[in-house]
């Protein structure tokens, strides 16, 4: 079958990339053109093939998931990644978000479950279902899911809201009250007083929950005994920034 979507394989059990490659081949809209059994040779495949879609999971000999994932990040023009690991928390759901994985599915997977996420995955890149704004909102979720903002709270939409602004213009940082947390309780028909207490609330719950190690690496200086939590301003700033480089490095 011609325009069939060439797919490479990276996964240390042989037993599950066969039975895999076999269930992709039979529909008859993909085509598996590499299965490897390391992160080495998975980057390797993607250089010399091109493919549409990698699947990989994260715990590979020779160079990891992660590790495929950045050395990729370099290349010209980068496959669609799902991730199909048992390594499914929430920490390492969120570090892989931020590195635009477009779906990552728990091992073991139901077969037609991970084939309709390659269909996705394609239909996105060939539709460009994506835009620029939802990318930027998929990558916030990430940060603050791993900084320990919990999503049941009202702070979490309100942070994650704030931040995209921030990120598409650093000015609001500078005008907080008149600025930020308005247009923030005008898109959630609430007030900018509610807002900041939100925010505030959701940034001490972090500090409670967070991992140490994790705050440090976005925060630096602001998580010690001295200086507390950051204040509500901090926080937005120094996600929003991370973020913008992040992008720059990206472009």
């Amino acid at each position: 079958m011609e325009n069939r979507t060439s797919v490479v394989l990276a996964d240390a059990n042989e037993e599950f990339r066969i039975m895999l490659s076999q269930a992709i081949e039979k529909t008859n809209e993909f085509e598996v053109v590499g299965s490897v059994s390391d992160g080495i040779s998975a980057l390797q495949a993607v250089e010399q093939y091109r493919p549409q879609l990698l699947l990989t999971d994260i715990v590979l000999p020779e160079l990891d998931g992660f590790g495929l994932l950045d050395r990729m990040a370099a290349l010209p023009s980068r496959p669609k990644t799902i991730l199909v690991s048992a390594l499914y928390r929430d920490e390492i759901v969120a570090q892989a978000m931020s590195r635009d994985v477009a779906f990552f599915m728990p091992k073991p997977c139901e077969v037609e479950s991970l084939l309709e996420r390659m269909r996705q995955a394609v239909g996105a890149e060939d539709l460009s279902a994506e835009s620029e704004l939802e990318s930027l909102q998929r990558q916030v979720t990430a940060v603050i899911h791993e900084v320990g903002v919990p999503a049941h709270i009202k702070g979490y939409q309100y942070v994650r809201e704030a931040i995209v602004i921030a990120v598409q213009d650093m000015d609001v940082i500078n005008a907080v009250t008149k600025v930020l947390y308005p247009e923030v309780a005008r898109r959630f028909s609430t007030t900018p007083s509610r807002v900041e207490r939100a925010v505030r609330h959701a940034i001490e719950v972090a500090w409670d929950r967070g991992d140490l190690e994790t705050l440090q690496r976005y925060f630096g200086y602001t998580v010690s005994n001295a200086k507390g939590k950051p204040t509500n301003s901090e926080f937005i700033a120094m996600i929003a920034d991370r973020i913008r480089l992040q992008k720059k490095k990206r472009a």
